[in-house]
């Protein structure tokens, strides 16, 4: 598992041309490197469960100007969970269209499909991504820190 993850990734990062700006922008964006440091699980009371994450579960997503790709690992699953595609980040939201995944994604989310998501930027170095219901509600949410 860890080649083939070790090969995506490195064929990913290759494959984004970076090209730094002329001038630094003050708008704050999703290009880099992120580690997920935190999932939320709302409740229906509005009660909120906090799980710091640890060596047993990691999680990385990379963005370049238009490509994602994100994987994770977990000591206690054998499966193998990654996935990538377009996205889009436009006024708070971002829509990821998944054009590639596991088997163990796609068993949950299909091929082709468009995931969208609230981001809050925390700083500049940190953002929240949340997942909500039809009428608005959060269901989950993964707090990530950028690494440089």
């Amino acid at each position: 598992m860890k080649p083939i993850l070790l090969l995506l990734c490195t064929a990913f990062l290759l494959s984004c041309n970076y090209e730094p700006k002329a001038e630094p922008s003050n708008d704050l964006d999703l290009k880099g490197t992120w580690k997920m440091i935190s999932y939320l699980n709302y409740s229906v009371d509005g009660s909120v469960d906090t799980i710091m994450t640890s060596e047993n579960f990691i999680q990385m997503k990379m963005f370049s100007e238009k490509k994602f790709m994100w994987n994770r690992f977990t000591s206690y699953d054998t499966a193998e969970w990654f996935g990538s595609g377009n996205y889009t980040f436009k006024n708070d939201t971002l829509a990821e269209h998944t054009e590639y995944g596991s088997e163990a994604l796609l068993s949950v989310l299909e091929k082709d499909s468009i995931h969208r998501l609230s981001i809050d930027f925390i700083n500049e170095d940190s953002y929240m991504q949340t997942e909500k219901d039809s009428l608005g509600n959060p269901i989950y949410g993964e707090i990530y820190r950028r690494i440089k």
